[in-house]
Parts: structure tokens; C-alpha cells; sequence
């Protein structure tokens, strides 16, 4: 929706919310006033996570309240099941962790990797190194041992996008097809004991050097970016087209370039001796996580790369890595963005009933058994991260058996697909997301008191979000900065027992924590129902000077008005004119 204009609005009411200055303290649900001085001084140095009770974030903890059919404390107690094999589970809210089962300690992401660590790298070689997704990935990929990247069909065909949302056809290292080893047999097994990377498996051997000389293309039926298909092998290509662009491994793009404090690192990438004597990284894997530090990747993420009031890489590249449409429609009907999985086909939302986070929803999943998810419109993020076993795949029983598994251990049968386990079958369609959305987001959406508001910015001083621009310019002669959001309350179940509360107004500076400006006045007609705040011009700072604003959409219950659900919006940042 199209702000209205300034002049319109300048009313009685209008005026006086100019002169904002006193808010009722126990109507907010944002940032916590005051901190302990042990707080302070690490939010003065950059971003931290805060902590609050699943309560004030509108999740019920441990006991069932209005509207909730699970707890959180009784998904853990489901999932940390022996035979479900789960070691880390996370939920953060509107900036705060309400949940916590090993969130500070490092432990396997697998696949999670290629949105925690190849998503953002991709992200600045789009912005700092000249790629661009539609490019044909034979500009960083045709050099030495990839000769046939520039000559051949269908390689020359092959756009950085393509592979970045699998459906550039090249093969992956699990795909069973002969054609994907008619010509060079032993590639995939080559591929597969490379991957760790080390010193063991130098160049030529390295994958890098696989993947580009010797994998294959599953040519029938289909050409280049008509058919979806998940390949560790092309986001691998995707890695040395990052690399080759920036002459810097992901790692050191990563540490350089995409974090922020408040941000950790990965732990331990597979190194990768490769062409031209140099040691890059992949991120199909190895890599291990600190549940939290994942979390603060995917809210960079969801933030369209704002942190403490500046951007982090240009707004225009997140949003293309992070949409959930207008990208390839064969990875679009797969649920695929550009690296990310997303929730465009409602993948992670499918049960009736258990809607309540958005078709933006994004992030990985890895090993059948780590998700990483975040969802920008409820301001809710997710982290499971499960147990790996001797046989390459957490699905499959450890050694043969657990405790909880069919059978007695030491002699019970080792199992053949997740029945035991998740409950769905391997040969089940989408099976790699069924049992972790049934068993960890399905249950998630149930601890909601009632399904969390959808909050969006769509004015910033006199102009349109569009989810692209870095900073938005006010008038230079503007007395007011005009900002406005929408809450959608229960837009995928219905209107449910709850209704718009109020929308708060938050500043953020990267100097402190967020600081409340004030509470929206309704846009009268509106729908959905829109909110905005005129901000004197004197308080949002001096001429010329840049904040970040976010909105705290509120929705109520009508039943127990004392059950609210907040949910922070993505920022945007504001130019003062001059």
C-alpha cells in the first residue's frame, strides 16, 4: 500500500503524536527497557541476542494456555527421544531466544551450510565481485581443467543461477541414474571421498576439480533449468564460482565481509586444495554451527542485510537470494529459491491447522535431520539440529538399533527408511521435509497462543517499501517522518479468536537497544489494516543522518485481552533530508 500523503494527514491527532514523548510502558511488547549493565556494554558493542519468556512472545513454555494444544518444553521432550536423535533445538522470537536445548554449543548443520555459509558469500560476490545470477557460470568455471564449459552443450548453457537453485542438471553425487556415469564411472565415489576436503584429496582430485572436468549431466529429457534437482555437486560449482570471482575463500568472505558482531563463525569448513595451488572452502557441509550463530546469519538474512543501522551488502542482492517467487519456476514448484528452500508451496506448512508461519518462511534443512528456518513476517526463527550415525544419514537406526527402535538391542534389524523414526516412509514425496515439519515446525506452530500477526513496513518517509531500496530519502523541508506498517492478524487461518492490537515504532542506531518512538494511529479504510506514526523530524536526528526502523505488530486475543502475540517487521533505513 502506497503511503498516503503527508499533507493529508496532518490532523489534530497527527499533530499531537509529533510531540510523542510518553508511552504507556506496560502496553509494549518490544525490547526490554533498562538492561543490567552487563547487557549494555554488549549491546553497545553490536547486536545480541536477548532472552524472554515464551510467554511474552505469545508461546506457551510448559504449561498449555489460551489456544496452545503443545508446549515447547513438551516438543523437546518428544523429540530429544533417544530414537529421534535430536541434540540442539532453538526458537527465537522478535529477537529474543524463549528456547534453548544446546543453542551456544557447536554441533553438525550438514546441508544447512549452503544457506549459513554459501547463501551470504554468494550474496557479496553478487555485490562486490561481478557475478550476476543470470551469467553463465562458464565465466568463473571454464578456466584449465573446465575447457568444456566454454565449448560444450549443455555447460555453456549453464547460468550461476541455475545452480544455485539446482536445475542447472548437472548430476548429483548420490543420483543413481547411468546416465550420470556413462562416461566418467567412478566420478561420483571420487566426488563423494573428496568432499572433506584436507590434504588427503589435492588437486586434481580435489571436487572442485571433479565437478567441473569430470561430473555429469542428466541430459534426458531436459535442459538447463527446466527440471529441479538437488545436487551437492552443483553447489559446489556454485562455491568455485564465488571463489573464482572474488579470489577469496567462503571463509575469508564470510569473516571480511558478511559478519557483524554480535555474529559467529563457522566452525572447522572443509578446505580444499585446489587449481592454482589455493585453499578454498565448500558448503555442501562438514561445517559445524552453534545453533544462535546460525540464527543471527538467517536474521541478517531476514533483514535484508541491515545490522546496527547500516547495510550489509546492498538490499536489492538479499532480496533476490531470499525471495520465495519470480526465480526459476522448476525450483519455485520445488519450493527452491536461490540456495535457500523456502515455503512459497507451503513445504514446511502443509498440516491444516498448522499454518501459522508465512509463505516467506526460508532457510535449509540439512541431513534429514537440521532445519535452520526463519520467517521475516512473524519475526519467529527455528533451529533443530539431529544426530548423524555410521551410516552417513541420521533417518536410519545407529549400529542397527536404538532404544525406542523395533527390535531389541544389540540384534535388531537396521532400518531401511524413517518409519521407525519420523514416521514417513522413504519412498513418501518430500520425504527429506515431512518428518522434521511434523516432528519439530508442525508442533512449533501449535505452542502459538493463537497464530502470531504478519508484520510488514510499507511506507518509510513518504515512500513505498520495495524491498530493494538501501535507503529511503524524506523531503529535505519534511517536519515529520512518516512511517507506516500493516498487520495481517490470522491471514492464512482464518480471523481465529484474536485482532489487531497496535503497532509499535521502533529506532534502532546500532549504538544501543532499540529505542520505542511511539504507536501508530489506524489508517482509516485500510485493508489490511494499516498503521502509521509521524516522528518529528528533530527526533529521528539531524539532518542527513540514517536510522533503522522496524514495526512490533500486536495482535490480542478476544477472549483473555491480557494474551497478546507480537511480531517484529523487517527494517528499513531512513535518510533525514537536508
Amino acid at each position: 500500500m502506497t503511503p498516503l500523503g503527508l499533507g493529508s494527514r496532518l490532523s489534530a491527532v497527527s499533530l499531537a503524536l509529533l510531540l510523542v514523548g510518553c508511552l504507556d510502558a506496560d502496553r509494549s511488547t518490544g525490547p526490554s527497557p533498562a538492561p543490567s549493565p552487563a547487557v549494555v556494554a554488549a549491546v553497545t558493542t553490536g547486536f545480541a541476542w536477548g532472552s524472554a519468556t515464551p510467554e511474552s512472545q505469545g508461546l506457551c513454555g510448559s504449561a498449555l494456555q489460551l489456544g496452545c494444544t503443545r508446549t515447547l518444553a513438551s516438543i523437546w521432550s518428544t523429540i530429544s527421544d533417544p530414537k529421534f536423535n535430536t541434540m540442539r533445538l532453538v526458537v527465537i522470537r522478535n529477537d529474543k531466544v524463549v528456547y534453548d536445548r544446546g543453542g551456544t554449543l557447536a554441533y553438525p548443520a550438514y546441508s544447512s551450510n549452503k544457506g549459513l555459509l554459501g547463501a551470504p558469500t554468494l550474496v557479496h560476490a553478487m555485490s562486490s565481485c561481478g557475478v550476476g545470477l543470470t551469467d553463465p557460470a562458464a565465466n568463473w568455471l571454464s578456466g584449465g581443467d573446465g575447457a568444456r564449459w566454454a565449448t560444450t552443450w549443455p555447460w555453456t548453457e549453464i547460468t550461476v543461477e541455475q545452480l544455485a537453485t539446482h536445475t542447472s542438471g548437472v548430476c548429483d553425487y548420490s543420483n543413481t541414474s547411468p546416465i550420470c556415469r556413462d562416461e566418467n564411472g567412478r566420478w561420483q565415489r571420487n566426488f563423494e571421498r573428496a568432499k572433506a576436503g584436507g590434504t588427503k584429496w589435492p588437486y586434481p582430485n580435489d571436487i572442485f576439480t571433479i565437478a567441473r572436468a569430470k561430473a555429469e549431466q542428466n541430459r534426458s529429457p531436459a535442459a538447463p533449468g527446466t527440471v529441479f534437482e538437488y545436487s551437492n555437486v552443483g553447489h559446489a560449482l556454485l562455491n568455485y564460482v564465488v571463489q573464482q570471482a572474488c579470489g577469496q575463500s567462503l571463509a575469508t568472505i564470510y569473516s571480511q565481509y558478511i559478519r557483524q558482531a554480535g555474529m559467529g563463525l563457522p566452525v572447522a569448513p572443509a578446505q580444499i586444495y585446489t587449481d592454482g595451488g589455493r585453499i578454498w572452502n565448500q558448503s555442501a557441509g562438514i561445517a559445524r554451527w552453534k545453533g544462535r550463530d546460525g540464527a543471527a546469519v538467517l536474521r541478517l538474512a531476514a533483514r535484508l542485510g541491515i545490522w546496527d543501522n547500516r547495510n550489509v551488502e546492498p538490499v536489492r542482492y538479499w532480496d533476490a537470494v531470499t525471495r520465495v517467487a519470480g526465480d526459476i519456476p522448476a525450483a519455485v514448484a520445488a519450493g527452491r529459491g536461490v540456495v535457500y528452500t523456502n515455503n512459497g508451496t507451503d513445504r514446511w506448512t502443509a498440516t491444516a491447522g498448522h499454518r501459522r508461519f508465512s509463505n516467506q518462511l526460508f532457510g535449509h534443512n540439512g541431513n534429514y535431520s537440521t532445519i535452520f528456518l526463519t520467517d521475516p513476517l512473524t519475526g519467529t526463527t527455528v533451529v533443530r539440529q539431529g544426530k548423524n550415525n555410521a551410516t552417513g544419514a541420521s533417518y536410519l537406526t545407529l549400529n542397527g538399533c536404538q532404544p525406542g527402535w523395533t527390535g531389541t538391542a544389540p540384534s535388531c534389524t537396521a532400518g531401511t527408511d524413517w518409519s521407525n523414526n519420523w514416521g514417513v516412509a522413504e519412498k513418501d514425496a518430500e520425504s527429506a521435509t515431512i518428518g522434521p515439519r511434523t516432528m519439530v515446525m508442525d508442533p512449533v506452530q501449535e505452542a502459538f497462543f493463537f497464530p502470531p500477526p504478519f508484520c510488514r513496513m510499507t511506507g518509510a518517509g513518504e515512500n513505498e517499501v520495495d524491498q530493494v531500496t538501501d535507503v529511503y530519502q524524506t523531503p529535505p523541508d519534511a517536519a515529520a517522518i512518516a512511517l507506516t506498517a500493516e498487520i495481517r492478524v490470522n491471514p492464512r487461518e482464518g480471523d481465529g479468536a484474536s485482532v489487531a492490537d497496535r503497532v509499535e515504532f521502533y529506532q534502532e542506531t546500532g549504538a544501543g537497544a532499540p529505542t520505542l518512538m511511539g504507536i501508530g494511529t489506524p489508517i482509516e479504510g485500510s485493508e489490511p489494516a494499516a498503521y502509521q506514526l509521524l516522528l518529528a523530524a528533530d527526533r529521528h536526528g539531524t539532518a542527513g543522518s540514517v536510522a533503522t526502523y522496524f514495526a512490533n505488530c500486536v495482535a490480542r486475543s478476544t477472549v483473555d485481552s491480557s494474551k497478546q502475540v507480537p511480531s517484529y517487521s523487517r527494517p528499513v533505513r531512513i535518510r533525514r533530508g537536508s
